[in-house]
């Protein structure tokens, strides 16, 4: 996958904000990126029909994934979206077509054991980006994908319902974080 740094902040920066992990061990928020970031690779080569390598930690990770996986068509893996008009870029895990489903659907893999509240303003931009590029243009469906560190049944929550109010609170943010970065090079 081809990641463009720099050119916009991404969907992930400008939510920082609203992700408030000061309470959370420095130690142990490095073993969850670091987890999250090897999950993410065993489920997505295992979506592509990849060689996936689990270790015992992203094991049970990866068998809660396979779970999942019968009831999609994997259409896209971690891809890059832009949103020039808005300015700003992402990269959402998976489009899929649910078995049944005539539009696309786009999905964020999660590895807390906690549902995050800001996922469901990540997964609207990720839409809205993703709309502007003719191969994604019917995605209907958003949804995170919260994986069992126990091989159990992953959890999905859809937001589609929410997904104006998800994407205006997500415009707020990215206005403020427009706002803030102009203030620190003083271009207002």
């Amino acid at each position: 996958m081809a990641h463009t740094p720099g050119i916009y902040p991404s969907v992930t920066q400008i939510l920082s904000p609203w992700s408030d992990f000061n309470s959370v061990p420095p130690d142990v928020l490095a073993a969850a990126s670091e987890r999250g970031t090897l999950v993410h690779q065993v489920c997505l080569a295992e979506a592509v029909g990849g060689w996936a390598v689990p270790d015992d930690v992203t094991a049970p990770y990866l068998e809660s994934f396979c779970l999942w996986l019968p009831r999609v068509e994997v259409i896209a893996v971690e891809f890059e979206v832009i949103n020039h008009t808005m300015r700003y870029m992402g990269h959402p895990d998976l489009t899929v077509r649910f078995k049944g489903d005539r539009g696309l659907s786009l999905i964020d893999i999660k590895t807390p054991r906690l549902y995050n509240p800001v996922w469901r303003a990540q997964l609207a931009a990720y839409r809205a980006a993703a709309l502007t590029m003719p191969e994604y243009a019917d995605i209907e469906r958003i949804a995170s994908l919260r994986l069992s560190p126990e091989g159990k049944a992953p959890i999905l929550n859809e937001s589609s319902s929410t997904y104006a109010i998800d994407l205006n609170g997500f415009y707020n943010s990215l206005a403020a974080w427009y706002y803030f970065q102009g203030l620190k090079r003083k271009d207002f």
